[in-house]
């Protein structure tokens, strides 16, 4: 029996829920959760936290490209061509860490910084902290590896991201 073809989709731009829509969902909603026991209500609410913080991190990010878009007036353009080095901007006062990867700057929250360091530190060697580094980046924050040109965990500039958060952060207990 031959199975009919169904044709495929485009990736198309989300659009934003009217209002209509918004509260039809809403409404949707609630009439299921009402169904979903206490271990479902608790990963509905860290999906949601999810959502909420990526959406956070993507206004950030595309405010940041913005702005570093604009420049002053009389200020030459940078050369064109790529440009190296990892840089980790972080004066403690603030919730967020700047991530400068060549020409990509990105936004991470204490949070996501303390994974990274510990990956650093937790692995036998280098090879195998670049591996858990790039592993974590291309399931938890694609944008950086995407943005900043990274082919995989052999990548310079994978090798120069370990390097600055060892030497920017220490693990108290080593």
């Amino acid at each position: 029996m031959a199975q009919k073809k169904t044709p495929a989709r485009k990736k198309t731009a989300k659009k934003a829920p009217t209002e209509d829509q918004r509260a039809r969902l809403r409404r949707m909603l609630g009439e299921a959760i009402e169904q979903v026991d206490e271990e479902g209500l608790l990963f509905l609410l860290r999906q949601a936290n999810v959502l909420i913080h990526n959406r956070k991190v993507e206004q950030t990010n595309q405010e940041l490209t913005e702005l570093s878009s604009r420049r002053p007036r009389g200020e030459e353009p940078a050369a064109p061509g790529p440009r190296t080095g990892v840089a980790v901007e972080d004066d403690g006062s603030q919730a967020a860490v700047f991530l400068t990867l060549g020409r990509t700057r990105k936004v991470l929250d204490r949070e996501e910084v303390k994974r990274l360091v510990r990956v650093c530190y937790s692995a036998n060697a280098k090879s195998e902290a670049l591996a858990r580094l790039y592993t974590i980046l291309k399931r938890e924050r694609s944008d950086i590896i995407n943005d900043a040109g990274i082919a995989g965990p052999g990548s310079p500039m994978m090798g120069e991201l370990f390097d600055a958060l060892r030497g920017r952060y220490h693990l108290d207990d080593r």
